[in-house]
């Protein structure tokens, strides 16, 4: 993927290999814009026997280029057991170049779905007229969250439990702070004010861990297709709908905060989550926790770029979210003893 002149003729050759009885032409071959962490490109395919297709490959960006680190055999193989499941419409994961000789690098080919992203949608849409958006987005997330972990067999890890877990993703901010290249006191005076004020605990679900409408398309029937699975992992599964929530109040628009009682009811009912555990509160705390894990990435790649090993264009536009996210974090630890939000 590294080099678009010659993908055709190496998707072909591999397209060709993993069907076995039909000849594959790769007849247009474009890159996608919009993937943050991973090289996309769009593919048109026409075989041997006169079908036609489309397909889309995700794939990892030459080193030194990524704005995150992440494993595409733990996505392919979570792909692969979420689409056996059917538990969530998402495009089926096809083929794998695992080693990177076909395709030039670790390449996932998926299906591609005709259509725009819940994103595109939403900007077009006046505010409304966005209630039924909201309910779709919410129904997605709780089947998300309904997923049987015990079918994912170990596609992913297991946390121990619910309090060990919560532990570690907590030290996340003093692990940014300790393998930043200079002192950040903030990110421990954040994680004290967390383990201070713990929720109430839910069970360990699969948490998107990038839930946003920029990742849900949408098909011709109006159904939602669920993508970028590369940072999920079992968790909380508030941790999603903190980081919508801190997502969509940075991009807009933020279907939350339309409705937010509204918002955390439906949820409810369609999580069988108590109140006591998804509440305004329980939110607050989780739209500071979850955006550690992104802004942890953002900080490592600030790192290598300062070291002199990163120079992707993404790093240098991202580094925007740190000041951004410094004053999010600070301002939710305002919230203690009936105190507001500065």
């Amino acid at each position: 993927m590294h080099d678009p002149a010659v993908m055709p003729r190496r998707l072909a050759s591999f397209l060709t290999h993993h069907d076995g009885d039909r000849t594959a032409t790769v007849v247009a071959y474009d890159a996608m814009v919009g993937g943050y962490s991973r090289l996309m490109a769009r593919a048109d395919i026409q075989w041997s026997d006169g079908t036609t297709e489309t397909v889309v490959l995700r794939g990892d960006p030459p080193p030194g280029k990524a704005m995150m680190e992440t494993d595409r055999d733990t996505e392919y193989a979570l792909l692969r057991v979420l689409g056996d499941t059917s538990a969530i419409t998402m495009p089926r994961a096809r083929h794998y170049d695992g080693s990177g000789d076909h395709l030039g690098t670790k390449c996932i080919v998926l299906d591609h779905v005709a259509g725009s992203s819940l994103q595109t949608i939403l900007n077009e849409t006046p505010a409304g007229e966005r209630g039924g958006h909201a309910h779709d987005l919410i129904d997605t997330l709780a089947r998300i969250h309904s997923i049987d972990v015990d079918s994912l067999g170990d596609a992913l890890p297991r946390p121990s439990g619910w309090d060990a877990y919560l532990s570690a993703l907590i030290d996340r901010f003093r692990q940014a702070d300790r393998e930043h290249i200079e002192s950040m006191p903030f990110l421990r005076f954040v994680a004290a004010w967390l383990d201070a004020h713990r929720p109430p605990p839910l069970p360990l679900r699969v948490v998107h861990s990038d839930f946003q409408p920029a990742n849900i398309m949408i098909g011709a029937g109006g159904e939602h297709f669920v993508i970028d699975w590369e940072l999920t992992h079992i968790g909380d599964p508030r941790e999603d709908l903190g980081y919508y929530n801190v997502y969509s109040s940075a991009l807009g628009p933020n279907l939350f905060m339309d409705d937010p009682e509204g918002f955390l009811q439906r949820y409810r009912q369609h999580t069988g989550f108590s109140e006591e555990a998804v509440n305004m509160q329980t939110m607050a705390y989780f739209s500071s926790l979850a955006a550690i894990t992104v802004y942890a990435q953002v900080l490592r790649g600030a790192a290598a770029m300062a070291a002199g090993h990163n120079g992707g264009l993404m790093t240098t536009y991202t580094l925007n979210a740190l000041t951004i996210g410094h004053g999010n974090f600070m301002a939710g630890c305002l919230i203690d003893n009936g105190q507001e939000t500065a």
